[in-house]
């Protein structure tokens, strides 16, 4: 029900004069959006995002350094294709935007583990580490791995 209230609220302000501009500036960077995804190559299209379009001069942003490299490989193809489409791009601008939520898969990386070998590699290490906000913390990454072992809190260390 709240999504017919919202989409009523931006139809009526988008039939209003200041917001008329806005709007129509929106709807066209939504569909160049969509010929961005069908003209970009489709190992780079689900990782970047179009900014803006200003005077001619397109910005994409891309979700990290290696893509927009990859990108800045096919500007002349994209730009071309874009006029093509009938948009008026006269130039594009690839910046990189890293951490945004808007692109393509967004899904969190499964829970990761440690080894058995790694928790035991932590384990001698936090026995030889003195006290320190580094062994604090490798105790309490190994409490967060599971079948931790505490490291003897003795002054008595094992010698293999």
């Amino acid at each position: 029900m709240t999504i017919h209230k919202i989409n009523f609220y931006l139809g009526v302000l988008s039939q209003t004069a200041d917001h008329q501009r806005l709007f129509t500036h929106m709807e066209m960077l939504t569909l160049m959006q969509q010929v961005f995804m069908d003209i970009a190559p489709p190992q780079l299209a689900p990782h970047c995002a179009l900014g803006g379009l200003s005077k001619g001069k397109l910005t994409i942003f891309a979700r990290n350094g290696a893509i927009a490299a990859k990108l800045r490989q096919t500007v002349p193809s994209l730009l071309s294709k874009f006029q093509a489409k009938g948009y008026e791009v006269t130039a594009i601008r690839i910046a990189v935007q890293a951490h945004s939520t808007t692109y393509g898969d967004n899904a969190r990386a499964g829970k990761r583990s440690i080894s058995e070998a790694g928790r035991e590699s932590l384990r001698q290490l936090a026995t030889t580490l003195p006290s320190s906000p580094l062994k604090t913390s490798v105790e309490s990454l190994l409490q967060k791995a599971g079948k931790t072992r505490q490291p003897a809190e003795s002054g008595v260390k094992d010698f293999k």
